[in-house]
């Protein structure tokens, strides 16, 4: 644990024992994420150096050159050392093409991710991955009903499938000179249940893993292990997302947040309305960072007394110099304005906490700005691009497929459910507001005071994003719409 007080904090709120996982790095992208899963269903890793090497292709600081690689990995090629340059050349970029789709392969191997496609690319941990496989894993871990969620063996079996086009690309090198010396391969740790927190937006989560995996063998896209693993890390990511905006209403009674989708037809309300559900989304972030540092802080000091609060101010250990002055004094600063606000005590402090650990630990990244990331890089939150500065939820087809996966029973999918049905299992598991019950969820949007500040009818506007919504769903074949108007929403209807 970090000496440093600000530090310890922020730690303990990211901890097991409230957040799971670190939300303060940009650097977090699926392959990462994707690398912390995988390793935890698998007990499974495996050393990629010689992929790595022959993936950072030349023109890359520090990549190893073709004449090398031909010298190096002769007894691989088909003519061995008399193999032309330009073929090995060209190969190399392929792989890059293939397995840095995300950005994740840099020149140094200790922080590389690739894109993974089997058992085979699975590696030790790196620290983008924040923990969130670790924080996914030990949802699916625990025992509902006295069984783990089946898909901890759906990831299995198609991470164990290495005949698919891309891990037969590697293999020969991965496995050279032998797989033996590859591969490390240790017992699952399955976390005991009692060691899991579990509140309401876990069960949430779990449930819905398990209905997608149920629903990826209906449909049969589980046989495409490829496809299995896209979609199983689309929705890890979605489900961290989740996570970060709901734990407060979750472990602190807070209010639920809702999730507005925009469906892309134009409508200024709607982009409004998504915007600001988006923002209020990061607001929950640091709404769920006061209530947790308090939770810690009020362990450490004696009484909710203004006298304990600035004794307690007073003994922070900082790191620097600099940060002893500066964050002593921002603290003292924001406490005062808090409890001058009316704030009891250890509420203030809990308060000033929050600023200072967004200002002086999460300059480059802060937990709420996490949600941004989190949302773009599961195909959530748009637009792309640092120059779009305001987000809002603007889901692609897959996640918009994934999720729908995640909240249908087995039941809904073969004998179909209207649109309104399925928008009713979206607010009831997600909060989330797609526009097919227009009074239901603009009441909803009135209780979360997002309603009343969007212009233009949000009422009328609603119901043509679910009209939009439902023709995004009949182009993926997921939904049919009747001559009496009526769209179902199922598979192979």
């Amino acid at each position: 644990m970090a000496s440093d007080t600000l530090k310890r904090i922020g730690e303990s709120v990211c901890d097991s024992d409230y957040l799971g996982f670190n939300p303060t790095s940009n650097a977090t992208k699926p392959p990462h994420i994707a690398n912390g899963l995988f390793r935890a269903c698998t007990g499974e890793t495996c050393a990629t150096e010689d992929v790595h090497e022959w993936i950072i292709c030349e023109g890359k600081k520090g990549a190893t050159s073709s004449e090398d690689i031909i010298r190096k990995y002769s007894e691989l090629l088909a003519r061995q050392n008399l193999e032309k340059v330009s073929n090995i050349r060209d190969f190399r970029f392929l792989l890059y093409e293939i397995f840095d789709q995300d950005n994740t392969a840099y020149p140094n191997y200790d922080f590389s991710v690739t894109t993974i496609s089997s058992h085979w690319m699975i590696k030790k941990r790196v620290s983008p991955e924040a923990r969130i496989g670790d924080f996914i894993f030990d949802i699916l871990s625990k025992e509902i009903n006295g069984n783990r969620s089946p898909a901890i063996k759906l990831i299995n079996d198609a991470l164990a499938n290495d005949n698919d086009d891309l891990t037969k690309l590697v293999k020969p090198i991965i496995a050279f000179p032998s797989e033996k010396e590859k591969r490390n391969k240790s017992e699952v740790e399955y976390p005991e249940d009692s060691e899991i927190i579990w509140d309401s937006c876990k069960d949430t989560i779990r449930r819905g893993f398990d209905r997608l995996t149920v629903n990826l063998e209906l449909i049969e896209e589980s046989k495409n292990s490829l496809l299995t693993l896209r979609r199983l890390v689309n929705y890890a990511i979605f489900s961290s997302l989740l996570y970060m905006i709901h734990a407060n209403a979750a472990k602190f009674d807070g209010d639920k947040v809702p999730i507005v989708i925009d469906a892309g037809a134009g409508l200024d309300s709607i982009k409004k309305a998504s915007e600001q559900s988006f923002t209020s989304g990061k607001k929950a972030v640091e709404d769920y960072f006061i209530n947790a540092i308090y939770c810690v802080i009020k362990n450490e000091i004696a009484s909710d007394t203004d006298k304990d609060c600035r004794k307690w101010i007073s003994e922070m250990t900082l790191s620097t110099e600099e940060k002893e002055t500066e964050v002593k004094k921002a603290v003292n600063s924001y406490y005062s304005s808090f409890v001058t606000e009316g704030d009891k005590p250890m509420r203030a402090l809990a308060k000033a906490l929050q600023i200072a650990l967004y200002t002086f630990e999460y300059k480059n990244n802060s937990p709420s700005d996490f949600c941004r990331v989190l949302g773009v890089r599961a195909g959530l939150v748009g637009p792309k691009g640092n120059r779009a500065n305001v987000k809002r939820y603007l889901s692609n087809s897959f996640t918009l497929e994934t999720v729908t996966l995640s909240v249908l029973d087995k039941e809904d999918l073969e004998e179909g459910i209207e649109l309104k049905d399925l928008g009713e299992k979206l607010i009831r598991d997600y909060s989330m507001v797609i526009g097919s019950d227009a009074e239901t969820e603009y009441m909803l949007l009135e209780q979360a005071n997002i309603a009343q500040s969007t212009p233009g009818d949000l009422r009328g506007d609603l119901s043509l994003n679910a009209q939009r919504l439902a023709n995004t769903y009949i182009s993926l074949g997921l939904g049919k719409k009747y001559a009496d108007g009526v769209t179902l929403i199922g598979w192979r209807l």
